[in-house]
């Protein structure tokens, strides 16, 4: 039996020669969440105020409304997620048809710049084709020019600046506002995407 490498240490997936071996991505498993997974989407306290925001995306999940992807390693545990969340129509969006919206898309920094986030939006672009869907909206924190450049490498493009507040109930019962300028992007997936 092949020993799986532990990701997070150094010596992750580099050959002799010294380049990044290709196949470290066929150690990540990337599935939908679990409710035993909820605590390990804190990231070691990190996103703790988010607890009950996450639960909320878990009910919704249940309900067959989210998509909330993780990324794990036998080894490592949860290194990534993404939520998908299939919307109504919204005159701030889409006025006339359904779409899906990304949210919380991260990767442990250990992990960034190794296909992950590439292959986590892959996942997203096919279960909005498996809806018949075509239109994914995100937003992304104005200030984050690297992760703009990700998010436009892969076809999305910026709709327009919002201010970017938002409230949520943190982990302790508080509501808590936070203020962050964002950009408004969209990718439209093609029509002769719709092959699953």
């Amino acid at each position: 039996m092949r020993k799986k490498k532990r990701l997070g240490s150094a010596d992750w997936g580099r050959k002799n020669n010294g380049s990044m071996a290709a196949d470290w991505l066929d150690l990540v498993t990337i599935r939908l969440i679990r409710e035993a997974d909820l605590p390990e989407l804190e990231w070691d306290g990190e996103y703790t105020r988010y607890r009950k925001v996450y639960r909320e995306v878990y009910r919704n999940f249940e309900k067959g409304i989210s998509l909330p992807f993780v990324a794990e390693t036998t080894a490592d545990g949860i290194i990534g997620q993404v939520f998908l969340t299939r919307k109504e129509p919204n005159p701030s969006y889409m006025p006339r048809s359904r779409y899906f919206f990304i949210s919380s898309f991260r990767i442990k920094p250990g992990f960034r710049d190794r296909g992950l986030g590439s292959r986590l939006l892959d996942v997203c672009f096919r279960e909005v084709r498996s809806h018949r869907l075509r239109d994914i909206f995100l937003n992304c924190a104005a200030a984050n020019n690297r992760a703009r450049h990700f998010y436009e490498k892969h076809g999305f493009r910026v709709v327009r600046l919002d201010e970017g507040n938002w409230s949520y109930v943190n982990h302790e019962g508080l509501v808590i506002t936070e203020h962050e300028s964002a950009y408004l992007m969209k990718k439209t997936l093609p029509r002769f995407a719709f092959r699953v």
